[in-house]
């Protein structure tokens, strides 16, 4: 059996979609390999993201702001967009993957209860996702 191959996508890659990823690490552990990437990414993940992270007990190490040129693409199994149905429109065009369209907050310049707002949202969809998907789709 594979491992589910998942990629989560918002605008910049420094918020939603590097805690998602490390959410999705977490939860799925040897189950998944987990990306995620930005259409426009900063170069960096913001500090908040990083520290509601590690205050709710999830590894942030690793993480980085990375464009979609930067993560296999074409061979994830699902790709979640953190900004909505209307992101998904811009990726690449013919991909084999499920392609679930997400509505998440975007926590940039909000104080830190937005952030940890954000993280456990994201938190409950994963869980809910994960299960979905590991349970019903044959994935190790």
């Amino acid at each position: 059996m594979d491992r589910l191959r998942l990629l989560f996508v918002c605008i910049g890659n420094m918020c939603r979609s590097p805690m998602a990823e490390a959410i999705a690490r977490a939860l799925g552990g040897e189950r998944v390999e987990v990306f995620s990437a930005g259409l426009a990414p900063t170069g960096r993940v913001a500090e908040q993201a990083l520290a509601v992270l590690e205050e709710l007990g999830y590894v942030s190490d690793g993480l980085s702001s990375k464009g979609l040129t930067q993560v296999p693409v074409r061979d994830m199994d699902v790709i979640v967009s953190l900004a909505g149905p209307q992101l998904l429109q811009l990726l690449p065009r013919n991909l084999g993957a499920r392609l679930e369209p997400w509505s998440v907050t975007d926590p940039l310049g909000e104080d830190e209860e937005a952030f940890f707002a954000t993280a456990l949202f994201l938190e409950k969809k994963v869980r809910v996702l994960l299960d979905d998907l590991l349970d019903d789709q044959g994935f190790v």
